[in-house]
């Protein structure tokens, strides 16, 4: 959820577009292929493209890519960016060099793809210095985009592509469907497709072709997601626990397991007085779940869609079906207050449907929110609707990188909650940059959103990485343990909050030591660069400070409220900028009910200790976050709900060992 929190990232995009054409056209002298070419002068990888004379959609391409044997993996983008376009990795395997098929919708580890297919050509070898993948792709030159629409590849002309490489090792080489770690550089460059064009096309991919056995493994990747090696992990145990005992609430049982769901992918340990149990697995990256008016649990799946699922009495799922297949949904779903409408959001827009709970079925999609920013590091849109104003959909949109300077200003429409009134939508549907209004600004990526007992609104924020303090022209790395991730109060959503939240200026404390040239506690505000025109007191009195943090790169995604609004149940996703990490777990926030009415975290802003673990992994580091390979030990906690017996249940989307659990008190 965080920029630069890449996982298992295949391209990524540099923060500047190339204005020249950086292509160049050569000739392989073995095969005859002739290319347009790029050599990143970074690494001294190369990329040749070659094109039939007849572009028509749709038409193949042959991809080269050459890398010193330094480059465990390098990663092309057929778009230019790493989401939502087909993505080439490759990597040398023994001898010779494996092409894999990917697409990423958001950025973690890309899926299998496909959409595209490989046939290796000769040139694909390996030896001592370098490695060469050479392939015909069908597939590569055309795609559906995250709004729906059919992209092609415009080879008539320039267009911008996108590399990254990877220096630690692929999990498995000689398996395409292989994990890979986050990459170690990126960039981008504009490139000459009218010269990759050739009426000596065909003839290439005929006379260079290799043996089917040569290409079968790799000439389509599977679309399940990728599989990973871990060792096989504990189990939970729960057979001290018998499954009568109640949840907090009292109503809700926790089963002690559910037939023919396979034991936990990974070891975990629990509070005292708490039960988990896994209720599902197999799911590709599941993320926000809501209940049904029926009792059944509807689910998004980044790059899937929407599955549901039905519950039995003792919590177990007895059915599963896939609901909208959609792969560019990726986080935010809710229901209407009557059941009867779905929302759903992609990066750039959010879609309802008619939906029938009795028959968990769906009606004709409509688009209800257009113009959400197109890329960038945060792509997830929560979606949350007032408890009391049901006409009031809430949606969230982050920033577009670690650093969005022109996000301090609310009418970029990014690091905001903007409010929409569903009684009143456009026939053309809501613009997101122009319409609705403001339920706070300032807010790097708040991505999960919640009420409390007097319907008004918290949020819990993902803060920046990589961060340096400058004074004086002198800079100290203070990343490891700051900034803090914020508990935002918002409030009432009934009226316009044009507060600003300190993005991408004022950031929160959480390990004072860190700081040397001034004297803080946790909870206080500051700048990376002070200066004469803005020093940290600058923040007091513009910025709206959080009531409770929490530490750095916990990366928290989603929160909910018991149904006393005594606890404020918070994920902790996890990140890699910190070593050892922290997150990959469950907590919660003792909340109190005060004098004058009004709900607030038990323990103060300056605390360091204002929220308990409820569910984390026995080795958090394991849990690096930036890489299946790297972060198979470790479930990855995500969406959360409760259903209407008190049982918490809590994604995780730990790549293919996505599972879902339900968890309560003994």
């Amino acid at each position: 959820m965080r920029s630069l929190r890449l996982i298992g990232s295949a391209v990524a995009l540099a923060s500047h577009v190339c204005a020249q054409v950086a292509s160049t056209t050569s000739c392989d002298s073995s095969t005859k292929i002739c290319y347009s070419s790029y050599v990143s002068p970074e690494n001294g990888i190369s990329f040749g493209i070659a094109l039939p004379m007849n572009v028509t959609d749709p038409y193949d391409a042959i991809i080269s890519i050459t890398a010193p044997v330094a480059t465990t993996w390098a990663g092309f983008a057929w778009g230019g960016t790493m989401i939502f376009n087909p993505l080439t990795v490759a990597w040398a395997n023994g001898k010779t060099s494996v092409a894999s098929s990917r697409f990423a919708f958001g950025l973690n580890l890309p899926q299998g793809y496909d959409g595209a297919e490989y046939t290796l050509l000769k040139g694909t070898t390996a030896n001592s210095t370098h490695w060469t993948m050479t392939a015909r792709c069908r597939g590569c030159t055309s795609w559906q985009g995250s709004d729906g629409s059919q992209t092609v590849l415009n080879a008539t002309g320039t267009t911008q592509f996108a590399w990254a490489q990877g220096t630690s090792a692929v999990q498995d080489p000689s398996n395409n469907a292989s994990a890979f770690n986050v990459h170690q550089a990126f960039g981008k460059w504009t490139h000459d497709l009218n010269a990759a064009r050739s009426p000596n096309f065909n003839a290439w991919v005929a006379s260079n072709a290799l043996p089917p056995a040569a290409t079968s493994s790799v000439s389509r990747t599977p679309t399940s997601s990728v599989q990973t090696t871990a060792s096989k992990p504990t189990t939970l145990s729960t057979s001290a626990i018998p499954t009568s005992n109640p949840t907090s609430t009292g109503k809700g049982r926790i089963p002690a397991s559910c037939s023919g769901v396979s034991a936990p992918v990974f070891s975990s340990v629990l509070a005292s007085g708490w039960k988990a149990t896994k209720v599902l697995g197999g799911l590709t990256n599941p993320r926000g779940i809501v209940f049904d008016s029926a009792g059944n649990l509807l689910m998004v799946q980044n790059g899937k869609g929407i599955s549901v699922h039905g519950v039995s009495a003792d919590g177990c799922i007895t059915s599963t079906k896939m609901l909208v297949s959609l792969n560019s949904l990726n986080h935010g779903i809710q229901l209407s207050a009557d059941g009867k409408t779905l929302y759903a959001s992609s990066m750039t827009q959010v879609y309802a449907w008619p939906y029938t709970a009795s028959s968990t079925s769906v009606g004709t999609r409509t688009t209800i929110i257009t113009g959400m920013y197109n890329g960038g590091a945060h792509v997830s849109r929560t979606l949350l609707i007032a408890p009391h104003k049901p006409n009031l959909l809430l949606v969230s949109h982050g920033s577009n990188d670690n650093w969005d300077y022109a996000a301090g200003s609310a009418k970029t429409a990014r690091a905001i909650i903007k409010v929409f009134d569903l009684s009143a939508i456009p026939s053309s549907g809501y613009n997101y940059v122009s319409d609705g209004y403001v339920m706070g600004y300032g807010m790097r990526n708040e991505v999960g959103m919640t009420f409390d007992g007097n319907n008004m609104l918290w949020g819990v924020e993902n803060s920046g990485d990589n961060f340096q303090r400058t004074v004086s022209g002198s800079a100290k790395d203070i990343h490891q343990n700051n900034p803090a991730e914020k508990l935002n109060y918002i409030g009432d959503v009934t009226k316009p909050n044009n507060n600003w939240y300190g993005y991408p200026t004022c950031f929160t404390v959480w390990q004072p030591s860190e700081f040397t040239d001034t004297k803080f506690q946790v909870g206080d505000q500051f700048v990376v660069a002070p200066n004469s025109t803005f020093k940290d007191d600058n923040c007091k009195g513009l910025a709206t400070p959080p009531l409770l943090n929490f530490q750095a790169h916990s990366a928290p995604i989603d929160s909910k409220f018991d149904d006393t609004y005594s606890n404020m149940y918070v994920t902790f996703h996890g990140s890699w900028n910190r070593a050892p990490t922290t997150g990959f777990k469950l907590v919660a926030v003792p909340f109190t009910k005060g004098s004058d009415g009004a709900y607030k975290p038990v323990a103060p802003a300056s605390s360091g200790t204002g929220y308990t673990d409820i569910f984390w992994n026995t080795d958090v580091t394991k849990c690096a976050g930036n890489g299946p390979s790297f972060s198979s030990g470790c479930f990855r906690p995500a969406g959360i709900v409760f259903d209407s017996a008190g049982r918490l249940y809590m994604t995780s989307d730990t790549s293919s060992n996505a599972e879902l659990w339900v968890l309560g008190k003994t």
